[in-house]
C-alpha cells in the first residue's frame, strides 16, 4: 500500500466520523439545530441581498 493512499483513506474516515457527529448533534441537541438554522438564515439573507463585507455589491 502506498503512503498517499493510506492518508486519503484516513481522511475519508475522519470525514465520515465528522459528518456522523454533526448529524447526531443536529438530531439530538436542540440548541445545535437552532444554531444551524440561524446560520442558514443569515447566509441565505446575505447572499439573497447581494451584500459583501456589510456593503451592497451592485455588480
Amino acid at each position: 500500500m502506498r503512503r498517499g493512499q493510506s492518508t486519503v483513506e484516513w481522511m475519508l474516515l475522519v470525514a465520515m466520523v465528522t459528518v456522523g457527529l454533526v448529524a447526531a448533534a443536529y438530531a439530538f441537541l436542540p440548541g445545535f439545530s437552532q444554531g444551524v438554522d440561524q446560520l442558514e438564515s443569515s447566509i441565505g439573507h446575505l447572499f439573497g441581498e447581494g451584500e459583501r463585507d456589510g456593503r451592497r455589491d451592485f455588480r
